[in-house]
């Protein structure tokens, strides 16, 4: 982890090898963790993966910096995406995302010269595309985090590929959702990957949002029972 990121004004960070097994096995990914402050209101956000475990004691310090602002968060986050070599893949926001236009646009900016150094994949996830255009966002493949089926058909139509959280995946292949949309399971979550560098799926966001495919996550983790009280509601 970034060293003297616990220090306070310090709300976002990247790291040049996750160690993150989801997203690469060996060490083969970068990654940014940012300030839970920079999120748009979210249904999951009491029962949030990142406020819970490992990963807590990384986004908590993060969290508590006292940067609220979020264009000055990602300013911090695109000046961390730059320290980076370009050698990886790029995960932003493990934690964190950007929830206006301008935020987006900074974070984005950084991300494309990441790309642009040796041509590797940048990859993202965000609650804000009720408000945020997908143009902002640039060259970043960026998905749409949707908790039910209208949300899928609203950010598809506002240009995003979604991904869709569900209680449990029905099948390990794709099945239709309705509306002409198609899941597709996560493979790491299947089985069917080992990491999302390996897939790269959701490196292709343009590609999965005009084919009117959905990627689906279930839920996971210690939390996964109250998540699902959540989704429910």
């Amino acid at each position: 982890m970034a060293r003297g990121y616990r220090e306070a004004g310090i709300a976002a960070i990247a790291v040049e090898r996750a160690s993150n097994k989801k997203l690469s096995v060996g060490k083969r990914c970068s990654a940014t963790y940012v300030s839970l402050k920079a999120c748009p209101p979210c249904p999951l956000w009491e029962v949030c993966y990142t406020k819970s475990g490992p990963i807590s004691f990384t986004v908590a310090p993060l969290t508590d910096s006292g940067v609220t602002a979020p264009e000055d968060i990602a300013r911090q986050e695109a000046a961390a995406i730059r320290t980076l070599t370009g050698t990886y893949p790029l995960r932003l926001h493990v934690s964190g995302d950007c929830k206006t236009a301008f935020a987006a646009s900074i974070v984005a900016e950084a991300a494309c010269e990441h790309s642009a150094k040796f041509g590797q994949g940048v990859w993202t996830y965000t609650h804000a595309w009720r408000v945020v255009e997908r143009a902002a966002w640039e060259g970043v493949s960026v998905l749409a985090s949707c908790e039910t089926l209208a949300d899928v058909e609203g950010a598809h139509a506002r240009g995003y590929a979604p991904a869709l959280v569900v209680t449990e995946h029905e099948k390990e292949t794709a099945y239709p959702l309705g509306e002409g949309f198609t899941g597709i399971p996560c493979p790491q979550q299947t089985g069917r990957s080992a990491s999302c560098v390996d897939c790269k799926l959701c490196f292709k966001a343009d590609r999965l949002h005009a084919g009117k495919k959905v990627i689906l996550f279930a839920l996971h983790g210690a939390n996964k029972s109250k998540a699902g009280d959540a989704l429910e509601r």
